[in-house]
């Protein structure tokens, strides 16, 4: 028997009825905030619960847009590295490729046209034996070019080479043989007309061609 109930024990002889001991009696205040505190945790466990899945939707959303982010980039990968559509003038009988810089409109202009016609008559050519390709309206690169058009000789009038993804240092007008391509670097129409040294020094190169007859 504890202290707290020997100091109930003179109680019998006081009171005729049987006495009941009861620990902890609560008071009323005591019981209702007893009564008021389970709905408290209950609203904090919903909050919890809310919280919860309010950061599952969060962490759902920031996935989702890491995926559609991740997929943008994959795209993005597949667009750079696809082959790069162009268009280009002539048939391309003989896989001669030539390259021009033009500008102001989608092909030669006529008296650029008259000078090279000539320049190809001269080793029994036509346009349509050539493939001509104006670097100033596409961003194919010599690659995407190959790709297409398997050239076997190249003549480049102002292009430049590094440009198309060809490192290699050439010297104008002397035919250099990379692989199986066989490569002529000239000048621009504009210089040509004007000078006939450069017009011989091209026609010379040419004749190296196996598919140029002079």
């Amino acid at each position: 028997m504890d202290n707290q109930e020997q100091e109930y024990d003179f109680l019998p002889y006081v009171f005729t009825e049987n006495i009941y001991y009861i620990d902890g009696v609560k008071s009323e205040w005591e019981i209702e905030a007893s009564a008021n505190q389970e709905p408290t945790n209950q609203v904090s466990q919903n909050q919890a619960t809310e919280t919860k899945t309010l950061k599952q939707e969060i962490q759902e959303i920031k996935s989702k847009n890491s995926d559609l982010q991740s997929e943008k980039v994959i795209s993005k990968s597949n667009q750079e590295n696809s082959d790069i559509d162009f268009s280009y003038f002539g048939k391309n009988r003989k896989n001669f490729l030539i390259l021009i810089k033009e500008t102001e409109q989608e092909n030669l202009k006529e008296t650029d046209s008259k000078l090279l016609t000539g320049i190809l008559a001269a080793g029994q050519l036509s346009l349509n034996d050539v493939a001509i390709v104006n670097m100033a309206k596409t961003k194919a690169t010599f690659l995407d070019m190959y790709k297409k058009l398997k050239p076997t000789s190249v003549v480049s009038f102002g292009v430049d080479t590094k440009n198309l993804g060809v490192p290699h240092e050439f010297e104008l007008y002397k035919p250099t043989k990379i692989k199986a391509i066989t490569w002529i670097i000239a000048h621009n129409f504009v210089a040509l007309h004007s000078d006939k040294t450069k017009k011989l020094g091209l026609w010379t190169a040419l004749k190296e061609l196996e598919c140029y007859v002079s």
